[in-house]
């Protein structure tokens, strides 16, 4: 798969970690408070849009609608930035704004920032898919395992999915008009490239709306067959990881790890 060499930018994504504290304690209530923590960011960032980064929930409570943050913890949140040219200048707002102690509001709650990390092995770091599509195939493992950490959200049908094939087609869409290229046809070939080993899931009670519906976590273990093939299944499950999957991935739903 080629990549345009004017577009190479265009391939870059970066996760940090964000710790936060609430001036004081804070109850939490209402559906997936990721979405106010979006909306917190996007102020901070007003030069870039708002499908160009996305958030997580204060970790450990992404399925939570009543909890409290106390004003004697840090909270971590994740943020990816979509796009590599905004980085730089993101981060040294969010350090200006810790050195100087400045608050900022979440949903008309007072948090101060209290660090931002960017060495966690399992949690941040960046997506390059150039680097990716010219790795060694040898340096590849042939397996590997990924885990659905929150559940993946399809607004068309107006609930959450499971099943590889379902999976796998939110992911090709959103990785194909990433890259700019139709990648339709791996769809109907894909147990040439790639066989799953196993899958399982997990239902969650999720509150949408109001409502509560069945949601899903779970582990699909994915064999690569074809070698050839390998840089460029690695490249689109990598990016699952940093990009989301599904709708409203830019709140936190459909995060994935993949474990070697």
């Amino acid at each position: 798969m080629g990549i345009n060499k004017s577009r190479r930018g265009k391939y870059l994504m970066n996760s940090f970690l964000i710790s936060l504290s609430p001036v004081k304690n804070v109850v939490i209530t209402g559906d997936n408070y990721s979405i106010e923590i979006h909306k917190s960011f996007s102020e901070i960032f007003p030069e870039i849009n708002v499908d160009d980064f996305r958030v997580s929930s204060f970790f450990e409570y992404f399925f939570e609608n009543n909890f409290l943050i106390d004003e004697e913890k840090n909270y971590k949140i994740m943020i990816t930035i979509k796009k590599s040219e905004y980085f730089s200048q993101i981060i040294q707002k969010l350090f200006r704004k810790a050195l100087n102690k400045e608050i900022i509001f979440i949903n008309g709650k007072k948090f101060k920032i209290k660090g931002i990390i960017s060495n966690d092995k399992i949690w941040t770091g960046y997506y390059n898919l150039e680097e990716i599509m010219k790795k060694d195939q040898e340096e590849l493992c042939s397996s590997f395992k990924m885990k659905i950490l929150t559940p993946i959200f399809d607004r068309t049908e107006g609930k959450f999915i499971f099943g590889f094939d379902k999976i796998f087609n939110k992911i090709l869409e959103a990785f194909s008009e990433y890259c700019g290229k139709d990648l339709s046809w791996m769809i109907d070939q894909k147990e040439n490239f790639f066989i799953v080993r196993k899958e399982k899931y997990y239902t969650k009670d999720m509150p949408i709306n109001g409502i509560i519906k069945n949601s899903y976590v779970g582990e699909i273990d994915i064999e690569i067959l074809e070698k050839q093939y390998k840089n460029l299944i690695y490249a689109i499950f990598i990016f699952a990881k940093f990009n989301g999957i599904g709708d409203d991935s830019n709140y936190g739903f459909g995060q994935i790890l993949i474990k070697i």
